[in-house]
């Protein structure tokens, strides 16, 4: 089981709502944190290992980049943590799917593999006996590589109708969900399988830099119970499903984050609650497969979970001073 990690924020306010493109509405429980911060990664990776979470997609805009110099830090502390990774290239030169064809896919993949899987190949993830590279649409709609260092995915929106992805990010197949109703998963060629807690990107639409928004919605405030119903429809079919990836772990502008935060909607204020159902479903997951009973897995993992969260958010509030923060 993985989950989509987004390494983009900085305590400037880099993706703090700086811009109409990066809007935030709901708040971290650390408050608008540093990526690049030991600190903050320590603190997200082992709540997501006691969550029972097994590995990252990491979003990467490129060499040298910002998301560089924070992935490296990422792949540095994940063998703290039990944890693997795998790097998801993101359309860093723009939208026109021709400026990612040969050259840059080669030159891409050499840099990946020199600078995250043969540097960090302990903690790399590998699917189907190979290095994974994600890569997001619209790169690999006009050239996709052969490389035999790696195996590739496309992962995208709308796949079905596109035909050239591999993987779904989340599962926009199921919006419009802002009313009650049942769900229908869709598990691609590799058994993989997107859920995601909640999509919201309505402050895009009312910055005027995206349209359609209301029909991406699911479920908002989470009164809808979307999350459940899907982490339930993944349980009634594990004999077709291999991996589970949930969008997302921490991408607060599409508001699908399970990181715990204080919800600007949630009808339930806790801001473990995201977090928490999907510790819960994980080890019911597990169990499914045979492993630990889920009451046995579960309380062990929320005792060391109250404590370290507690101390590290003592830490982190007395290394700035107590002081708050904001968008």
């Amino acid at each position: 089981m993985c989950v989509y990690f987004y390494p983009w924020y900085s305590s400037d306010g880099r993706h703090w709502g700086d811009s109409p493109l990066t809007p935030v509405v709901d708040e971290p429980l650390l408050g608008y944190y540093d990526s690049r911060d030991p600190v903050v990664v320590d603190w997200q990776l082992g709540l997501i290992s006691d969550a029972g979470v097994d590995c990252l997609f990491v979003s990467w805009w490129g060499p040298g980049s910002f998301e560089d110099e924070a992935s490296r830090l990422v792949f540095q502390r994940l063998g703290e943590h039990g944890l693997k990774a795998a790097i998801l290239v993101e359309p860093y030169l723009g939208g026109d799917a021709g400026l990612y064809g040969r050259g840059w896919w080669e030159e891409t993949l050499d840099y990946v593999y020199e600078n995250f899987v043969e540097k960090y190949s302990e903690s790399y993830l590998s699917w189907e006996g190979r290095p994974l590279v994600l890569a997001f649409n619209p790169i690999g709609m006009s050239y996709r590589p052969l490389d035999p260092r790696f195996t590739i995915r496309i992962v995208g929106n709308d796949i079905d109708r596109a035909g050239y992805q591999h993987w779904d990010l989340w599962p926009d197949y199921l919006a419009p969900w802002v009313a009650e109703k049942d769900a229908v998963l869709r598990v691609r060629g590799d058994g993989y399988v997107a859920i995601t807690p909640r999509f919201d990107d309505r402050v895009f639409c009312e910055a005027g830099v995206r349209t359609g928004c209301g029909q991406r919605l699911i479920d908002p405030d989470y009164a809808l119970n979307a999350y459940a119903i899907q982490w339930e429809w993944v349980l009634r079919n594990m004999d077709r499903v291999r991996l589970v990836a949930v969008y997302s772990w921490n991408e607060y502008h599409e508001r699908s984050m399970i990181e715990p935060h204080r919800d600007a909607t949630a009808v339930n204020p806790d801001p473990y609650y995201a977090y928490k159902a999907t510790m819960n479903y994980v080890a019911r997951l597990e169990a499914s497969a045979g492993g630990q009973g889920t009451t046995d897995m579960l309380a062990p993992a929320a005792a060391a979970l109250a404590i370290a969260s507690l101390l590290i958010l003592i830490l982190y509030i007395a290394r700035r001073g107590g002081r708050g923060s904001s968008p």
